[in-house]
């Protein structure tokens, strides 16, 4: 990729209320996208690190300072008239009232009502994964364990030890065996304030009444569109970019890529190591999770790579 096509790297803030909201802006008449909502922040200037380009850029647009902040994902868009890569940040602290310091709207909206703004297509994937865990606990086939309640015992025990992402990994025929288990896995998991994805047969999996569904590549590569409504989350396992671009074809809302290390589980794969999936996850459009030989420890560094989170087997609450 030469100069004249690196994409303009673009700083934004995740800042909360005491009532958890966040803080949006609307972009003036006469600039790019126009009139829409977006988190606020700005260009990373030539030379700035990330944190310092979103702290200044936090003080000229809403007047706040003493910013502390941590990298959450990013994502990389191509506009018509030019290519982005938003990095999303979380504040943790900053010091005075943020107002629109330019002129700019301002307004503090609840989480679940972010997806209802019209939002700048670069921000729109991000929406969906924000009040998401960046832990995604991966589950052994629940036809191994030797009971229901064994099952039950060890989704519970990952629940208690603060997972709040899930994924439910049925093969073969794994979901119709054990279909009158899923109403008492879905109470469990949305008690602990917790979402779970299903994996599997594809039709079973539409008739589960989980969060979402998690397609594999070979089932990615069969769809043309979104086959979960937009209430249900929608990810995928991919192993390249060319699948992510597929995945983003289907509108998923985030996808796995592997293998980051080398696995026992998968020795015939190579992985690719943190520099391979730091190179892929600058060309994703879409939030990445990092998944291959990690532990829920590996977070930071994958999110300083730009990647949303981590997710895993055995190290992930679920080893044999």
């Amino acid at each position: 990729m030469d100069a004249s096509t690196q994409p303009v790297e673009v700083v934004a803030g995740v800042i909360r209320d005491a009532q958890g909201r966040v803080l949006v802006s609307r972009r003036p008449p006469g600039r790019h996208l126009e009139n829409l909502w977006e988190f606020p922040g700005g260009k990373r200037e030539p030379g700035e690190s990330h944190a310092h380009a979103l702290q200044r850029e936090l003080q000229e647009e809403l007047g706040i300072d003493s910013v502390q902040c941590q990298p959450l994902v990013s994502v990389t868009h191509h506009y018509p008239e030019k290519t982005i890569r938003l990095w999303l940040f979380e504040v943790t602290e900053y010091a005075q009232e943020p107002y629109g310091r330019e002129g700019q709207d301002v307004q503090w909206v609840p989480v679940a009502k972010l997806a209802e703004l019209e939002l700048p297509a670069a921000d729109r994937p991000l929406v969906k994964v924000l009040p998401l865990d960046g832990r995604y606990a991966i589950s052994l086939d629940p036809t191994a364990f030797e009971s229901r309640s064994a099952f039950f015992a060890r989704w519970q025990a990952c629940l208690q030890s603060g997972f709040r992402l899930l994924r439910l990994r049925a093969q073969g025929d794994g979901l119709q065996r054990i279909r009158d288990w899923l109403p008492e896995l879905n109470a469990m998991t949305h008690a602990h304030d917790a979402r779970w994805l299903v994996s599997g047969n594809l039709a079973d999996c539409l008739a589960a009444p989980a969060d979402g569904i998690h397609l594999n590549r070979h089932q990615l590569s069969g769809l043309t569109q979104r086959p979960v409504p937009n209430e249900k989350l929608l990810a995928a396992s991919c192993h390249n970019t060319a699948e992510i671009e597929q995945a983003e074809i289907i509108d998923a809302d985030f996808v796995l890529l592997s293998p980051v290390q080398n696995t026992p589980s998968h020795p015939q794969a190579q992985g690719m190591g943190w520099d391979r999936f730091s190179e892929q996850v600058a060309e994703s459009p879409l939030p990445v999770f990092a998944l291959g030989g990690l532990q829920p420890q590996d977070l930071d560094r994958a999110r300083s790579l730009g990647a949303f989170g981590v997710a895993g087997i055995s190290n992930f609450g679920w080893s044999r």
